[in-house]
């Protein structure tokens, strides 16, 4: 169940010709993520190259919003597990197979979606060139390892 409630102002106009970046909404600001600015590090896994979206920052570490592209020929992903209470991911573009501990492999692609609990092992094969995944994670900053 959600901690808040979620509400919407159906009077306002958008967008709004007053721009106030560091404005506040209890604790968290607003972001506006432009795919053509961004800038690509390497992600949480080899072979992946990804953005970060800001809202990490402006929700002052309650969420992450990370794109990720895997980058061709990228070679073999190692399993991993994390510590986040909630990590979903949607794929934006692209195929993987998902192996999950426990679970048979489940082949996914574009439009797909996941979520993974915490401390399980999971590994991504099969990844297509053109794979881009789109990962929200609770909170913000999280660790994976390896194994």
């Amino acid at each position: 169940p959600a901690d808040h409630l979620t509400s919407m102002d159906h009077e306002l106009e958008l967008p709004t010709a007053h721009q106030r970046p560091d404005r506040e909404f209890d604790g968290t600001r607003f972001r506006c993520a432009r795919e053509a600015e961004a800038v690509w590090a390497d992600w949480r896994l080899p072979g992946f190259r990804a953005r970060d979206t800001g809202i990490t920052a402006a929700t002052k570490g309650l969420a992450g919003v990370r794109v990720a592209r895997r980058v061709p020929g990228g070679g073999d992903i190692p399993r991993s597990r994390h510590d986040a209470d909630i990590h979903f991911a949607f794929l934006r573009n692209g195929a993987l197979t998902l192996r999950v501990e426990g679970h048979p492999p489940e082949p996914l692609a574009t439009g797909d979606a996941f979520v993974l609990p915490p401390g399980l092992r999971t590994g991504i094969e099969a990844p297509s060139d053109d794979l881009e995944i789109l990962e929200v994670t609770l909170p913000g900053e999280f660790v994976t390892t390896s194994g």
